[in-house]
């Protein structure tokens, strides 16, 4: 079997020195983990202060290690026992596949270390997104991650993977053009969570429905309408709508026109203006750098006030009850000085034809006299 006793020699001494080889990479993954566990270390440790970092750094670095040393040894041992084809081949090949299994699995726990909150990616990656983004972004990352993992493994052992990434691609187009408006939705839905336009509780109206949010989902929000009916609409579509949120209001805006009789004289309009500014900038919900008290128009049956301020409450129960309160101090206000609140209306002045100046004599003479019975007109047949 061997030619001579040195030949034999050789081959054990190999043999001895691949399992050093092993031992050694046995021996050093704690080392290594340790040494590859810094950089993380520090942020774990902003990110999770009340998890036990070192089982989570172990979780992370500790198989990707063992499969990196393993892969290192197989190697060298290729190497030091000198294998012919095709054995060095098929022991280069995997190593190499373990290599990229190593750098696969530290990526897949990487990410699913820390994008669990919203805090651990930003201290991580800088990045802000929803929470509720967070499992569709682990999910898309490992899918991409594994699916290069795969390619690269693929051409390791020499296949060739242009034409699997040609079909994948055709593969993906007939897809997405199948589950266009699930895509379409699904960008919708991270386009709502993201910009974060309204949540759920608050009132919108968008140029299709008007009312409270109940659910944002993957595909569809519901809507619950002032009638109590439920109206689903597609993300997308709010997405890329105008949304009026009316939860978000600071304060609301009290406008209105006062018409007050023609029969109110100059001394009372302008008693009336500084009596009605007085009200509001005694009122404490009215923000008092927002009131417009002004006589602003002659109008066809009125005299016009304009009244405008903003009232410190954003709910839309408790701003109509304050603006309730407003008016019927406007009320007390016009009684307490005796001005009348204008309506429309029509005065028709009459005087008899006779007593017109002007009118010519052949058109006096034609016209009926005055009290006279009406004219009536021949029946037609």
């Amino acid at each position: 079997m061997f030619n001579s006793l040195d030949d034999f020699r050789v081959l054990l001494a190999r043999l001895l020195l691949v399992l050093v080889v092993f031992g050694v990479a046995w021996l050093l993954r704690n080392a290594v983990a340790w040494l590859l566990s810094r950089p993380l270390k520090l942020l774990l440790a902003r990110a999770r202060a009340s998890t036990d970092i070192e089982t989570v750094i172990r979780s992370i670095v500790l198989v990707p290690v063992r499969y990196l040393l393993l892969a290192l040894a197989i190697d060298l041992s290729a190497r030091i026992l000198e294998l012919q084809p095709p054995w060095i081949g098929l022991a280069l090949n995997v190593g190499r596949t373990m290599v990229i299994v190593a750098l696969a699995i530290f990526i897949f726990r990487l990410i699913n270390t820390f994008v669990i909150s919203t805090r651990s990616l930003y201290l991580f990656a800088g990045i802000t997104l929803d929470a509720a983004l967070l499992p569709f972004i682990r999910t898309g990352v490992t899918i991409v991650v594994i699916a290069i993992a795969l390619v690269i493994v693929l051409q390791v052992w020499g296949y060739d993977v242009t034409g699997l990434v040609a079909g994948l691609g055709l593969g993906g187009l007939a897809f997405s053009l199948a589950a266009q408006d699930l895509l379409s939705n699904l960008f919708g839905f991270a386009a709502v969570v993201s910009d974060r336009p309204f949540v759920v509780g608050e009132y919108i109206k968008t140029p299709d429905v008007e009312g409270t949010v109940e659910q944002v989902g993957v595909r569809s929000t519901r809507i619950r309408q002032p009638d109590q009916a439920i109206v689903t609409v597609p993300n997308n579509k709010l997405a890329a709508g105008t949304i009026l949120n009316w939860s978000r209001l600071a304060k609301r805006r009290v406008d209105f026109l006062l018409g007050v009789e023609y029969a109110t004289s100059a001394d009372q309009m302008q008693a009336l203006l500084i009596a009605l500014r007085d009200m509001l900038q005694q009122h404490p919900k009215v923000e008092k750098d927002s009131v417009v008290v002004y006589f602003t128009e002659f109008a066809d049956s009125s005299l016009n006030i304009l009244i405008r301020c903003f009232v410190t409450l954003s709910d839309w129960g408790a701003f109509t009850a304050e603006k309730e309160q407003v008016l019927l101090e406007v009320m007390r206000i016009l009684e307490r000085m005796k001005i009348s609140v204008a309506f429309p209306s029509q005065t028709v002045y009459y005087q008899p034809v006779d007593d017109l100046p002007g009118l010519p004599p052949a058109l006096r003479q034609s016209l009926p006299p005055a009290g006279s019975a009406p004219v009536s007109l021949p029946e037609e047949r």
